[in-house]
């Protein structure tokens, strides 16, 4: 039996999110796992990735000494900024002894880092705050387990993206290969939702990138550090070393994610039914087979009319 520990990365920017669905996260994986990590962003970033910190700071801290650090099983932590605690998280991913604090967009780089680095076990099971799970399996985590031991170049599996599909079809995604039923070998690097085996970057260091030259003028002109997003570096470390990821569905209902593409105050009111709607697989034909939430889940209007006024003021100007 492989020992896994579940991390998860909080914000206090998450907070109206977090106290929904970090109790969906715990009853799905809580006991499939050895130990559960939460990671606490301490350094806010500019712009939106910072929205609402002061006002939910406080709040974040109360709900999780409150409500989920009775389980014996988590762990809350601090992001630590340190200067010898990066150094030791820049030394055992990049070789280097230091690495940028966010990504080119103000976005976690660090942070992400630091929580694997952190996690008792090898094997690590990364969420971020907000991501869904339905299918409800109870043996998800140990299937991983045994797929990344097991599967000679697999270095990342995480769930189906989306609801099982009847066609066993993934909808806008990257696949590189079908290897089974309603199991994938997937181009690229997601870290919304990962298992991996940390052990690997003791052998092969990433490598820092910078973003395309659009992103960078974009981060100079913001302020933020000329880092491409952690993604993209692994998927290029990935292609390197000719290393995999498989997304699988797994035994009996298994497990399948979906991710918000926006956060509305439509959709912060739904999301106790969203959950209940996501953990019964009371979903609209529409949305099987594809890992973002749609419009008949949740309506969306709100943030695509905010979207294209943005735009629009772009050109305007």
């Amino acid at each position: 039996m492989y020992k896994v520990s579940l991390q998860i990365n909080l914000a206090p920017s998450d907070y109206l999110l977090v106290r929904e669905t970090l109790k969906h996260q715990l009853k799905i994986l809580s006991a499939q796992v050895d130990e559960i990590l939460l990671v606490v962003e301490s350094k806010p970033s500019k712009g939106r990735f910072s929205a609402g910190w002061e006002t939910y700071k406080e709040k974040l801290a109360e709900f999780l000494r409150q409500e989920i650090q009775p389980n014996k099983l988590v762990r809350v932590i601090s992001v630590d900024y340190s200067l010898n605690t990066k150094k030791d998280v820049a030394r055992y991913f990049f070789g280097l002894d230091t690495m940028p604090d966010k990504d080119c967009r103000g976005g976690p780089f660090y942070a992400y880092f630091f929580g694997l680095m952190f996690a008792s076990n090898q094997l690590v099971f990364h969420l971020d705050a907000d991501m869904f799970l339905g299918g409800g399996s109870q043996h998800w985590v140990s299937e991983a387990a045994d797929c990344i031991k097991n599967h000679d170049g697999c270095f990342t599996v995480s769930p189906l993206p989306g609801p099982p599909h009847p066609e066993d079809i993934l909808i806008r995604q990257s696949v590189r290969a079908k290897l089974a039923p309603y199991r994938y070998s997937l181009n690229g690097m997601s870290t919304r939702i990962f298992m991996i085996n940390r052990s690997v970057f003791e052998q092969y260091k990433l490598k820092l990138r910078k973003p395309g030259f659009r992103d960078q003028i974009r981060a100079i002109f913001n302020g933020h550090p000329n880092a491409d997003l952690p993604e993209n570096i692994i998927s290029a470390y990935m292609d390197e070393h000719s290393f995999s990821r498989i997304d699988f569905l797994g035994s009996g209902k298994g497990l399948w994610s979906l991710h918000p593409p926006y956060r509305t105050k439509s959709f912060f009111d739904n999301l106790p039914q969203i959950i209940n709607c996501i953990e019964d697989g009371d979903l609209p034909y529409t949305q099987n087979g594809f890992y973002d939430i749609v419009d008949e889940v949740c309506d969306w209007s709100e943030a695509r009319e905010r979207l294209k006024n943005k735009r629009w003021w772009r050109r305007f100007k």
